[in-house]
């Protein structure tokens, strides 16, 4: 933001998840009706302002925002560019993206099982959305378990005779015993600021700096729309301070690295958990 920052204020009362009337500490400057006011990570718009008394009169959960109760103290922010809750959603997209197909992130889940030698299909208690499986092995003793080959994972089967909804087919022939399955699953989305993301995301502390850039490509892309947009106004007399496409190519080295980084990240999963599971 190139230094600047953005007006501020602070609550001088507490203010309820439904109340609508918004007191301040310090005088309203840009407190205005229009505006569009931050506190926390929640987004009100302002309808009409009380100057004598320091009040707004709000609109609760602005753009998608989610409305809560705030602390007297806590700060406002006047019209942010970037705000909190536009960038926490910005995490759980780039959370969603890393595990793509094309991107090649994941989480790693086992599962421990009882498997009948009888049955060719047998389900399996997974929830959620499973990737793909890493390696399938069974307890032949206690200090040794065996690979399994020739194994699949079956979705989407009768929840009637399969209670997951998932199955695994083995065409190999192992005893009944313990099956342990290692499988990829994608990263959890988070649901509040606070979340931890090892714990809740499942996502891998040493690639925290592929959600930063991740987050911060996506608040900085769209400005360069709005900077070009001329319905309201003409063309901006800032074009050679900031010519049409610079704000664009800002990103640039921040999309390569970001894209570096996701390779090194994948690489190194690859490396730690290979599939070895082999299929006819």
């Amino acid at each position: 933001m190139s230094g600047t920052i953005e007006a501020r204020n602070k609550l001088s009362a507490s203010v309820t998840a439904t109340g609508t009337s918004v007191s301040l500490t310090y005088d309203l400057n840009s407190v205005r009706e229009g505006a569009v006011i931050q506190v926390d990570s929640e987004l009100m718009y302002v309808w009409e302002v009380g100057a004598g008394t320091k009040t707004a009169t709000v609109e609760r959960g602005f753009n998608g925002s989610t409305a809560a109760s705030h602390a007297s103290g806590a700060v406002v922010v006047v019209n942010p560019k970037f705000p909190r809750a536009q960038l926490f959603e910005a995490l759980n997209d780039e959370l969603m993206d890393l595990c793509s197909p094309m991107n090649g992130l994941y989480d790693v889940k086992t599962l421990d099982f009882n498997y009948n030698s009888s049955k060719r299909q047998t389900n399996i208690p997974m929830t959620g959305d499973v990737i793909d499986l890493i390696e399938v092995r069974y307890r032949y003793i206690a200090t040794d378990y065996k690979l399994v080959n020739n194994v699949k994972l079956l979705r989407d089967l009768p929840t009637k005779d399969f209670g997951s909804g998932y199955g695994l087919q083995i065409d190999s022939l192992i005893p009944s015993s313990t099956v342990r399955v290692t499988y990829k699953i994608p990263f959890a989305r988070v649901g509040l600021e606070s979340d931890d993301l090892q714990d809740i995301a499942g996502y891998p502390e040493s690639a925290e700096d592929i959600l930063v850039m991740g987050i911060q490509i996506r608040a900085v892309a769209p400005r360069e729309i709005k900077r070009n947009f001329t319905e309201s106004q003409g063309e901006t007399r800032r074009a050679e301070e900031v010519p049409t496409g610079a704000i664009a190519g800002s990103i640039t080295n921040l999309l390569r690295l970001r894209r570096d980084r996701i390779t090194a990240e994948a690489a190194r999963l690859n490396r730690q958990y290979p599939v070895v599971i082999q299929r006819n």
